[in-house]
């Protein structure tokens, strides 16, 4: 079906980016247009859109448009990263005044509406503030020229700061919709009076791609994080210390049981590591083991859909990322999450499944608390797949 007469020709996806080393946010680039067509936010021959700050107006490469096809679960879509000039973006979020003969003046007219993920757990301050705030540039350029906004499925909160609380409810009253994927706020929206709709992630929308890869019988995957093997993660510093030894000691346990372990990172730069990198992590984890047996260190450049693939083909999942975890319960496989917010149990239970039972927060263990965390792990195991 062709796009409708009143449909605008673009439709703004902030955070946009299936290229995204993070595949949990990548994730939600390729769940989007799922979701969005499902919903009727996006139609067939519309074209994705996001408007690109730069400074140095002098420097070519800094006002063209950059177009990318993107295939996304099987179709073919256009994206344009559109320039806009800093000083464009100021007087779009002060006065709301747009210069109508640069790119951005004359594309900003044709925009249907904005739908923001926030990247999925980012509409908080919880990793700081520069983050909360950077994630709503498209947001602040789009609010003056009362273009909708959609908030995709996502967490709300929490927040540490009043300031940010206050701007978080001011821009959720300015939203058309607000779609959240667990009950965790839901007694702010309700003391509020904001309206919301709660469903799946929609990374649940992104389809699994197969690749060429064995997997062993009675195959466990365990995400390490690269956040919390480092231990250097503003805000949530030494707050790791045991972290490296209670993964030696799980991928132990399980091999003891005769399961082959799949370390499998979800947020890493495979040819240029990034901070907190999985990757890095992983590599750690596999060469401490004084035994490698049976256990595969999934080393290579894989896409979203991939890492989801892999996943799905586990018979049980631990991991501390929360889109890793998402993979293993959209595809139907048990999973135990390694917590470091309450995001994960909320979400856990938003999905059926019991948070309480299924999560663990690995925060500020201790050595001693190690085996008592691993019987827990044990404990669902042996329900849920022995």
């Amino acid at each position: 079906m062709g796009k409708s007469k009143e449909m605008k020709k673009y439709v703004d996806i902030s955070g946009f980016n299936i290229h995204q080393q993070n595949r949990g946010n990548a994730a939600l680039s390729y769940g989007a247009i799922g979701f969005m067509l499902e919903k009727g936010y996006l139609h067939h021959g519309q074209e994705l859109v996001y408007f690109h700050k730069f400074n140095n107006p002098f420097k070519l490469d800094n006002l063209r448009t950059k177009v990318e096809i993107c295939k996304i679960n099987g179709e073919n879509w256009t994206y344009r990263i559109i320039p806009m000039f800093s000083l464009e973006k100021k007087l779009a979020m002060k006065w709301g005044f747009y210069l109508p003969f640069t790119p951005f003046g004359r594309a900003v007219k044709h925009v249907e509406l904005e739908a923001a993920d926030y990247g999925g757990d980012g509409f908080s301050d919880i990793y700081g503030d520069g983050d909360f705030i950077r994630r709503m540039n498209q947001t602040f350029v789009l609010w003056k020229r009362n273009i909708p906004l959609i908030m995709l499925p996502q967490t709300v909160g929490p927040f540490k700061k009043k300031e940010n609380y206050d701007l978080a409810v001011k821009i959720m009253r300015y939203a058309k919709e607000i779609y959240v994927r667990d009950a965790k706020f839901i007694p702010e929206f309700e003391r509020l009076g904001l309206k919301y709709t709660q469903t799946k992630d929609i990374s649940s929308f992104m389809i699994p791609e197969s690749w060429d890869i064995e997997i062993k019988e009675k195959a466990v995957g365990l995400n390490v994080s690269g956040l919390a093997y480092s231990n250097t993660f503003n805000g949530l510093e030494e707050q790791f210390d045991v972290y490296p030894k209670l993964m030696e000691k799980i991928i132990n346990h399980f091999r003891n049981k005769g399961c082959a372990i799949y370390l499998i990172p979800h947020s890493y730069g495979y040819n240029k590591p990034i901070a907190d990198d999985d990757m890095i992590a992983c590599r750690q984890a596999y060469s401490h083991l004084s035994d490698k047996s049976n256990v595969v260190l999934i080393d290579k450049d894989l896409t979203a859909p991939q890492i989801k693939y892999i996943i799905s083909k586990m018979t049980f999942f631990m991991g501390a990322r929360m889109h890793a975890n998402f993979a293993a319960i959209y595809t139907g496989v048990p999973v135990f999450g390694m917590v470091y917010s309450y995001k994960f149990e909320g979400a856990f239970n938003a999905n059926g499944l019991d948070g309480k039972k299924q999560t663990a927060i690995i925060n500020n263990i201790k050595e001693k608390d190690i085996n008592a965390y691993i019987e827990k792990i044990e404990s669902f195991y042996n329900e849920s797949v022995e």
